[in-house]
């Protein structure tokens, strides 16, 4: 197989004019002015998740040296690595219309925070695992020889995200991490970023991977959820980026709170019965159930009798005798709950024809607006929705001023007057 050279990039008035006329500098949020093609950005890492990630990691487990991504894409996550930990990195990427793009972003982020480590900061063009000829370019470009003190990759997938095998990732992790190994050490510090939807056998095969690279290294699965019902972010964190526990799922606000839960995977196992009218009721975030950490959050929640209604789908259920408390962790516990409330009536079906009576229901218990939270056919849930907020518009001469839900549950529907 043929060797690429690899080629520093130089973020010169010539690759400003280049990143400029291809990718106008664009930004998001609190985000630095970079440069992202359409194509790019669908699949990069937003500027915030990219710092959210960033801020988990403890500089202090973390070797001196660079921050490394040999598959760097337009340089965000790289360059928010380098931004939080005030490393210098190295990044590699194998298009030559993309390389330039990073190079400049790259240039960009260390000259908007003033900061040393973009001195020594650079980006190759060619091949991720080609480990030995990256790192001689490097260290004769910066005539210093510094080690690695981060991994991260988030390799490319196909854009069936749906169905895939690890083998369609680009690099392959199996060939990127051997190559690496040599200047990783015995506990090496990575972050491999994969695809949410991968199944547990794959996820098992990744693991596999790395411990047969690097025998007993900690290991902490992370999900990241922005809400929404999903997951956004899997990766996987080893060894010295590793966290205290197996696995941690972290919500990112849209005010940019980080909130996290760590423990053991553990299993969440629905147990069904008839839901009462005075019973609470709470939606929870399915990316609990995702992460194996519904039991750990249900303990946070201290709450001494609840049981989960439903554990599939996009809308797990919790029920509890009591109202939902939230100890010493409230921003924690309530980040990831999507509604709640007490159940004040039960109804077995909804259709265009029961909405008037459900409606009625719903305002004699104080709710003036009643939204539907339940599995319905796409097609027909808007015009339902449409339909109860007329119904209830007649209840306008109505006092209370209280918003309410309908969730599914295993017997049927609950209507819930919302806490506030």
């Amino acid at each position: 197989m043929t060797i690429i050279q690899p080629v520093v990039m130089f973020p010169d008035d010539n690759a400003r004019a280049y990143a400029e006329s291809t990718a106008p500098a664009h930004t998001e949020g609190r985000s630095p002015a970079l440069h992202v093609t359409e194509d790019m950005r669908r699949l990069a890492t937003p500027w915030s998740v990219a710092v959210a990630k960033a801020k988990l990691l403890d500089s202090n487990r973390l070797q001196q040296g660079i921050i490394l991504d040999p598959a760097c894409g337009s340089a965000t996550q790289l360059a928010a690595l380098c931004t939080t930990l005030q490393r210098p990195g190295l990044g590699i990427e194998l298009s030559g219309a993309v390389a330039p793009l990073a190079a400049i972003n790259l240039e960009k982020c260390g000259q908007t925070a003033n900061e040393d480590w973009s001195e020594n900061s650079r980006i190759l063009w060619g091949d991720g695992t080609s480990a030995e000829i990256i790192m001689q370019t490097y260290h004769q470009h910066i005539e210093q020889s510094p080690n690695i003190a981060l991994l991260h990759v988030d390799p490319a997938r196909p854009n069936d995200a749906q169905q895939h095998t690890l083998d369609e990732m680009q690099p392959r992790l199996d060939d990127l991490l051997n190559s690496w190994k040599p200047y990783l050490g015995k506990n090496p510090a990575l972050i491999l970023d994969v695809s949410p939807r991968l199944l547990d056998n794959q996820r098992t095969e990744i693991v596999d991977i790395v411990s047969s690279i690097w025998n007993n290294v900690e290991m902490t699965w992370q999900w990241l959820t922005q809400g929404r019902g999903r997951i956004d972010r899997l990766s996987l964190w080893v060894g010295g980026a590793a966290g205290s526990h197996q696995c941690r799922l972290v919500r990112l606000t849209k005010t940019g709170e980080v909130h996290t839960i760590e423990g053991s995977f553990q299993q969440s196992i629905a147990q069904p019965s008839n839901v009462q009218v005075g019973e609470h009721l709470v939606v929870a975030d399915p990316s609990l159930i995702a992460s194996g950490l519904g039991e750990s959050w249900r303990e946070m929640c201290a709450s001494s009798d609840t049981r989960w209604d439903t554990v599939t789908g996009r809308r797990p259920t919790l029920i509890s005798s009591e109202k939902i408390h939230h100890g010493d962790v409230y921003e924690k516990t309530h980040s990831m709950i999507q509604t709640s409330g007490e159940v004040v009536a039960l109804i077995a079906k909804i259709s265009d024809k029961s909405i008037p009576e459900i409606a009625d229901i719903a305002s004699r218990k104080g709710i003036s607006s009643l939204k539907l939270r339940c599995s319905l056919d796409p097609e027909i849930q808007p015009k339902l929705q449409s339909q109860m907020d007329r119904e209830l518009r007649q209840y306008s001469d109505y006092e209370s001023s209280h918003s309410g839900f309908i969730a599914e549950t295993n017997n049927g529907y609950a209507i819930c007057k919302e806490y506030n």
